[in-house]
């Protein structure tokens, strides 16, 4: 949905317009929060807020002892 408000307002603004360029630094954080948490099984998303989410990694466990 983000990335199709992006391409509209690129449509309707420009490609370089201030409400086009924001809306894609904000599809680039909402890309790179899903790849973390995607690709990084160690990690947790703890808190999250409107313009921030804390990812801690998980503690280590010794499955062998």
């Amino acid at each position: 949905m983000k990335r199709w408000e992006m391409m509209e307002l690129a449509k309707a603004y420009g490609i370089g317009h201030e409400y086009t360029l924001r809306q894609s630094e904000q599809l680039d954080k909402l890309i790179n929060e899903y790849l973390i948490l995607q690709h990084h099984s160690s990690v947790e998303v703890r808190n999250k807020r409107k313009d921030m989410v804390v990812i801690v990694q998980k503690p280590f466990h010794d499955d062998f002892a």
